[in-house]
């Protein structure tokens, strides 16, 4: 007997988004896979996925300039006894002494009002750009008299300031965009707000680029309000804007949302909404603004009510912009160089000295236990347990270094120096460095990203320097210098030079007898600096931060041998990692075996029956790996595999598609993703159910599992224990189904946790709904989704929270036994623990709107000290499920 559903809803706790099937929900990671086995030492920007974004202040936050958002105001609410001011709001200058801002930043927790708006201040917590900083009293505030605190509507607000500003290129008014249609594609918000997902209030202005989507996109995210202040949705004073790196914050709040269009030459900002409010901090879910074009009546007559010289025609586009154009800025795309008094012009000679405010995050620094050796070695760190430097640091008059010091105290465990080295010599100057226990990557330590290709892109690099820091630091006019005599870590950027041009000071010559080779790199320029302002590490990197799939990484191409003044007059060289690729590669991955050709992506616009070609002479048509399951399989071995727009479907020989005689049994799991996409999905949790148990009186729902079938639930074989659940509940409506029998499976190992997994069979097959819907199955057998959510039950509400994958070998070493290649391991970016229950579920929002269940959680047993989880991986065991069951089961 077919059932239905119940009209009542589970409540949700959204962690990030929750209507999976709308396309701006996916985080950019999610089409990216990574290897199931590790092949390359090309998957640093994979392996160390930066799931935040860009770097540069925060997510999807990058620095201001000074003039760059001269109306942005911080909005400070002065503390009793100590004077200190907290910034907890920003809003924009529109008129002299006027300031738009959200009304719910009119009052703090403690329902106080704020005191002051200070502007001009890029840093609003040091003394740095101080001289443009305007600070003012609070004379009045005016909130929209409809806006309700209960409420997020008509959140608009006008604060009146004690004094008029002083109009110069940091500070000046802004112009309002007044047409209710905003055209505009990408936008910009601006804000001190916290950045990370537990991040600290950021000191400096920082800017985020928005794209706008429609209210009704939007309101996906918020139809389960948790607060109750969207009682009546979205309403036409809403504008949603995402972005997949960054949402509105603490401190970002009554901040404008803007557009920068260009006249004169010059270019001038329009408010176009206020940040309003948005979910959790540092998530791809969109924010809400409040569009201004419906306020402007009421800001007009707010201001003139109070003595402005405002009228209907104040903010026409036109006007406004003339008003102050000779203080604007002048349009990019005419700018060589701005100055920092706000004039422009060419810029001649780019200084090429900044300092570290600290170590360098992936620097690692040598030495020596018995306290004998050299001071001025280094290494780059590429991996937890990963040290790379140069030969020429690992032995002092017959010592070998024995561990690092920096970022901490780590024995090290083995050293392999390249075997065609010689010492004094500056060929096959390389050595790998292996730790005795593994870093921690939460502690203020990150990897770099090894540069592979022999070509590097760029006509300079970053090297590292150590130098005076009063050498250092630029001197601008009509300032004095500081004596500082400390010495500080600095980059250079330093040219590249070729063979011809590279001059090599004569007391190295004797490390190049047979002259520059292809595995040297030589740096530097033709005039001298003075002594002590730059020294050269040994064994430091010449890097560069490159964006690698919209992700920001530190790339390393070589590593310093000598070089006396970081290269300035004589140049400097360095050992080229990618000459010596192969060697590292037999070092650092001993299984490697030659796949670089094994996953080739062809035209993202080829679909599934379109025409595809595997050479020259091997025309193929893009089919499922099930429709093509025997050659894809002797593909992957050899390193011919081809992908044509996803990862599900594959480049097969028509030859081999036209002698299959007789198709492979469909079943339902192949059908699924049409399935799904015919569905449209309307709920995120649709195909998950919670296991009952019998405890008399009530039942006792512990574990989760994920609807496979119309009749099948798949879960892990350890949910159970010693006993057997009689029903399962679906998530959505609540309904209560009895469960016909249960199948573990017979290898199922309790200790280790291999083959975890179990099939549930329901008396009663499920009607298909938009609300009721199966999870598909993950069926490819070499890659992994490379950004995934990890679903949990707390009680009776479900969660999600991010998860990236993991190569095993890297989780091996510190899992107690052996992982098989039925399991997966997977982590929480940033967060040093990650714990799970049996039966949790790992899936993968696909971009053909199906939900792809990729594993099934084992559970954590050692929380505390782990900082991933093991799953049973869905693609190693589809057909143990399929095999499992009665044939007369699919052929019903």
């Amino acid at each position: 007997m077919a059932f239905g559903l119940r009209s009542e809803l589970c409540t949700l706790l959204l962690f990030g988004c929750g209507i999976y099937y709308v396309s701006t929900n996916r985080h950019p990671g999610e089409s990216q896979f990574l290897p199931d086995e590790r092949t390359s030492l090309d998957d640093c920007h994979l392996r160390f996925y930066n799931f935040n974004g860009d770097s540069g202040g925060g997510i999807g936050g990058l620095p201001a300039t000074q003039f760059e958002f001269p109306h942005m105001g911080a909005i400070g609410w002065i503390q009793p006894g100590d004077g200190r001011i907290l910034w907890k709001c920003g809003g924009s200058l529109i008129w002299d002494n006027f300031v738009l801002t959200a009304a719910h930043c009119v009052v703090d927790s403690m329902n106080k009002p704020p005191d002051v708006v200070r502007f001009g201040d890029l840093d609003i917590f040091s003394t740095v750009g101080d001289e443009f900083a305007q600070q003012f009293k609070i004379a009045e505030i005016i909130r929209h008299p409809s806006h309700r605190f209960n409420g997020h509507y008509h959140d608009v607000a006008l604060i009146r300031l004690e004094k008029s500003v002083t109009i110069n290129e940091a500070v000046i008014p802004a112009c309002l965009w007044l047409d209710e249609e905003v055209r505009f594609k990408r936008m910009h918000a601006t804000g001190w707000g916290n950045v990370g997902f537990v991040g600290k209030q950021s000191p400096v202005l920082l800017k985020m680029e928005l794209d706008p989507v429609s209210n009704q996109e939007c309101s996906m995210f918020y139809n389960n309000d948790t607060s109750r202040k969207l009682s009546r949705g979205l309403a036409g004073h809403h504008i949603c804007a995402f972005n997949s790196k960054a949402d509105t914050c603490e401190g970002d709040s009554g901040g404008p949302l803007q557009i920068k269009l260009m006249h004169n030459m010059r270019q001038t900002p329009f408010i176009v909404g206020i940040t309003s409010f948005g979910l959790i901090c540092g998530t791809s879910s969109p924010g809400v603004y409040t569009r201004v074009a419906t306020y402007h009546e009421w800001i007009i007559d707010t201001m003139r009510k109070r003595g402005a010289a405002v009228d209907e025609n104040t903010y026409n586009s036109t006007t406004c912009v003339h008003r102050h154009v000779k203080y604007r800025e002048f349009y990019d795309g005419v700018v060589v160089h701005r100055n920092g008094n706000g004039s422009v012009k060419l810029n001649v000679f780019n200084y090429m000295f900044s300092l570290y405010p600290d170590v360098p995050w992936h620097l690692a620094r040598l030495a020596w236990s018995k306290g004998v050796g050299h001071s001025n070695c280094f290494g780059v760190i590429v991996d937890e347990d990963t040290v790379l430097t140069v030969a020429d640091c690992t032995d002092f008059n017959g010592l070998p270094v024995d561990q690092i010091v920096h970022p901490k105290v780590v024995s090290i465990s083995k050293i392999h120096i390249h075997p065609r080295y010689t010492k004094g010599s500056s060929y096959n100057n390389i050595a790998i460095l292996k730790l005795g226990s593994l870093l921690d990557f939460q502690q203020q330590i990150a990897p770099t990203c090894i540069w592979v290709e022999r070509k590097w892109p760029f006509g300079d690099a970053s090297v590292l320097g150590i130098g005076r820091k009063d050498l250092v630091k630029p001197l601008y006019p009509n300032n004095d210098i500081e004596i500082d005599p400390t010495y500080g870590f600095l980059t250079i950027r330093n040219r590249i030079r070729n063979t011809s041009s590279c001059v090599v000071g004569d007391g190295e010559l004797s490390r190049l007898k047979h002259g520059l080779a292809q595995e040297h790199v030589c740096a530097g320029y033709d005039f001298y600096i003075v002594p002590e302002m730059c020294n050269l590490p040994i064994g430091g990197p010449l890097d560069r931060s490159m964006i690698r799939e919209e992700r920001r990484y530190t790339f390393t191409m070589g590593l310093s041998q000598f070089g006396q003044d970081c290269g300035f007059g004589d140049h400097m060289i360095a050992t080229r990692l990618a000459s010596h690729v192969e060697w590292m590669k037999s070092i650092l991955l001993p299984n490697y075996q030659d796949h670089s050709s094994s996953v080739v992506f062809l035209d993202t616009d080829r679909h599934e029956r379109d025409h595809c070609e595997i050479d020259q002479s091997t025309p193929g048509r893009c089919s499922k790996i099930s429709d093509c399951p025997n050659y894809w399989q002797q593909s992957v071995s050899k390193g011919k595999a081809q992908f044509c727009s996803t990862s599900g479907v594959v480049c097969c020989p028509e030859s081999v598609l036209h002698s299959q005689t007789k198709q492979p049994l469909e079943t339902e799991f192949e059908r699924c993703p049409s399935l799904v996409s015919k569905l449209k999905p309307l709920s995120w949790n649709g195909s998950l159910v919670q296991i009952g148990f019998d405890t008399e009186d009530w039942y006792d729902f512990r574990c989760v599992g994920a609807i496979i079938s119309a009749q099948l639930v798949l879960t892990t074989a350890s949910c159970f224990g010693d006993e057997v659940p009689p029903v399962v509940r679906l998530s959505f409506s609540e309904t209560i189904v009895p469960i016909e029998s249960i199948i573990l499976h017979e290898d199922y190992n309790v200790t280790d946790k291999t083959n975890d997994i179990a099939i549930i069979k329901l008396e009663q097959s499920i009607v298909w709904t938009p609300h009721l819907f199966p999870s598909c199955l993950w069926i490819n057998q070499t890659h992994t989704p490379l950004v995934m959510r990890l679903v949990q039950r707390d009680e009776d509400i479900f969660n999600f929270k991010y998860m990236l994958p993991l190569y095993n070998t890297d989780c091996q070493r510190a899992h107690p036994y052996p992982l098989q290649r039925s399991q997966l391991c997977a982590k929480e970016p940033y967060n040093p623990k990650t714990c799970a229950n049996s039966g949790d579920m790992l899936r993968s929002d696909g971009e053909d709107g199906a939900s792809y269940l990729v594993g099934l959680a084992q559970p954590s047993e050692d929380c505390e000290s782990r900082n991933y989880i093991t799953l049973t991986r869905i693609s190693r065991l589809v057909e143990w499920v399929k095999q499992a069951l009665d044939p007369a089961y699919w052929e019903s």
